[in-house]
């Protein structure tokens, strides 16, 4: 079995754990059922391992948008657009060692509210997302194909304090055209509400 097989099935499997042992009587904050919407703005540390790809590409950063709508408690749906530029530790073209692309990340979420007292919340989210390269270096790598797709999940934690939402994450993804092996870790800010 190949490594990143071996990944996503402990993933997937840690996902599945995760969303089967939600006990009904858990100590979680007033309102938690609640439908709630959120929409953050963030910022992503993030690196490709794994293939040749992997091994051109460097440290990278991204920004991006997201949103969240929580269907009262412990599932939500979660939509993420960004714009990432990371940088090579060869040089493929003149003048120019790095690569950006855009990306469009959706799945849905698991929560978990520990806390009876404190708005604290983890949770889990199995994701698909879809890749653009723009200005690639790599081509030799990637080949004419900007357009990939890349499949994983993400851990994190959110806080909410009255309306403002603060969250961490850490994302892993497995793009199955290069391939390669995304890893990043983020921190978002935004405005969370219950829907009426």
């Amino acid at each position: 079995m190949t490594p990143s097989k071996r990944i996503f099935i402990t993933l997937g499997s840690l996902i599945l754990l995760f969303a089967l042992c939600i006990p009904d009587a858990m100590a979680e904050p007033l309102g938690f059922r609640r439908p709630r919407s959120t929409f953050s703005l963030g910022i992503e540390a993030f690196d490709h391992i794994l293939g040749d790809f992997g091994k051109a590409s460097d440290v990278g950063m991204s920004v991006f948008a997201e949103t969240t709508i929580q269907f009262g408690g412990y599932f939500a749906a979660n939509v993420r657009f960004g714009s990432a530029r990371a940088f090579t530790n060869k040089d493929f073209l003149p003048f120019d060692n790095g690569y950006q692309y855009i990306y469009l990340t959706a799945g849905p979420r698991f929560y978990l509210a520990p806390f009876r007292k404190l708005n604290l919340f983890f949770y889990a989210q199995p994701e698909i997302s879809l890749q653009i390269l723009i200005s690639n270096t790599l081509v030799t790598i990637t080949g004419n194909d900007s357009t990939t797709g890349a499949a994983g999940g993400s851990i994190g934690a959110q806080y909410l304090l009255g309306i403002l939402s603060i969250s961490g994450q850490i994302t892993c993804q497995y793009n199955w055209v290069f391939p390669a092996l995304f890893i990043g870790g983020s921190i978002s800010v935004g405005l969370s509400n219950v829907i009426q």
